[in-house]
């Protein structure tokens, strides 16, 4: 099997629960890998060691593994003995597959198991004199141009010359459930994928103008959120519901506060939804004075419709920053497609100070409460799986 040793950061710190947060990283792991072969992951003392098939292309492997929330960073390695001669020959063997006599190098070794007779600083030097004498390279502590890396441990000596960064965060699974009013636009998919970030699992909820089943399940919006799913392949909820109840409920009123009317209703049915999936928290795309409805006041407004939390995690960047966060997730394309959202019916002018008093006195006019039961009784619920042959 081909073997990559997995170091985690922030796991690191914790303290009685650590174990619990190291066996779900290692449940992630091997959901994530599972459709490409056997897979064999170990937990040790402050690593992990994992084990793919042979025949699993390592190219897909490491896009994998980088995904994978809670990975400080990884590496594919030689596992051997913790035994000198056996340490040597895997260092040499992999001196032969990196370094030329044109190539800068270094030996960076590290005792975590501090029985190996031979301390760090003399294992650079054995092994960087033997790499010197078969192969001719020259020797640079600082900048080389490769760093051949031998970790000792008391199971075993992994050695490897890549290091390649992990995703950081932690396991996605290790911090509750949410519920994230997911749009079609670029922000709200951003704010999912910084969720799973810090470890929450996340259901999500979608109000629509869509006409159909046929036309709700082709919806770029499930696209956006199997995007925002993918790199972790772990199976999810999307709620789609209909916006026309709501919109066919103000057609006879003309109020600067609509949007905000609709948001606080968005958020009511929302929680309702939460509550059944026992999500303790509420999750939006938010961005602060970004558009009417996000402003500091209306954002105030909004959040008094429910009792449930609304995480906002989006809420001091900048549009660039999110932009670059959604194409680096693979979701930007997805987002800027043509797309009809309900937010974008309401109002031509709306209030960015709307008054409780004002929106209050609306929702009487309309029965909020029952468009919320006319809406939940049309949900579509739509899961969200990664076959074992999916790519």
């Amino acid at each position: 099997m081909q073997t990559y040793i997995v170091h985690y950061g922030e796991l690191g710190l914790k303290g009685q629960n650590r174990p619990q947060f190291e066996k779900r990283l290692a449940h992630n792991m091997r959901v994530a890998l599972r459709d490409l072969g056997q897979v064999k992951v170990q937990l040790y003392r402050g690593y992990m060691a994992v084990g793919v098939a042979d025949e699993a292309p390592p190219e897909r492997v490491e896009q994998r593994l980088t995904g994978v929330f809670g990975i400080a960073y990884f590496a594919p390695a030689l596992a051997v003995p913790q035994e000198l001669e056996a340490i040597t020959e895997a260092a040499l063997h992999l001196a032969r597959r990196a370094i030329t006599p044109e190539t800068s190098f270094k030996v960076q070794a590290r005792r975590a198991d501090k029985r190996f007779p031979v301390t760090s600083m003399d294992l650079n030097r054995e092994l960087g004199a033997r790499i010197v004498d078969e192969i001719g390279a020259p020797v640079r502590l600082h900048d080389p141009a490769v760093t051949l890396h031998v970790q000792i441990y008391p199971e075993k000596a992994y050695l490897f010359t890549r290091r390649i960064p992990g995703p950081g965060g932690l396991p996605v699974g290790t911090a509750g459930r949410v519920t994230m009013l997911l749009s079609g636009g670029i922000d709200s998919p951003v704010a999912a994928h910084l969720m799973l970030k810090r470890g929450c699992a996340v259901d999500f909820v979608h109000f629509h103008m869509l006409r159909n089943e046929t036309e709700i399940r082709a919806s770029k919006v499930i696209a956006l959120a199997r995007a925002v799913l993918s790199p972790h392949r772990l199976p999810a909820v999307v709620y789609m519901l209909p916006s026309q109840p709501f919109q066919m409920a103000l057609l006879e009123y003309d109020s600067r506060v609509e949007l905000v009317v609709f948001r606080r209703f968005i958020m009511r049915v929302a929680e309702r939804i939460a509550q059944r999936r026992k999500s303790l928290a509420l999750v939006t795309g938010d961005n602060l004075g970004q558009v009417a409805s996000q402003t500091l006041e209306n954002l105030c407004v909004t959040s008094r419709a429910v009792e449930t939390p609304i995480l906002r995690p989006l809420i001091s960047f900048d549009k660039q920053e999110i932009v670059e966060v959604a194409q680096r997730i693979g979701t930007y394309e997805l987002s800027i497609q043509p797309y009809q959202d309900p937010c974008s019916l309401h109002a031509h002018h709306p209030a960015t100070r709307a008054k409780l008093a004002v929106v209050e006195e609306l929702e009487a006019k309309i029965g909020v409460e029952s468009l919320i039961e006319e809406t939940l009784a049309q949900t579509e619920e739509i899961w969200i799986n990664f076959a074992r042959s999916n790519p």
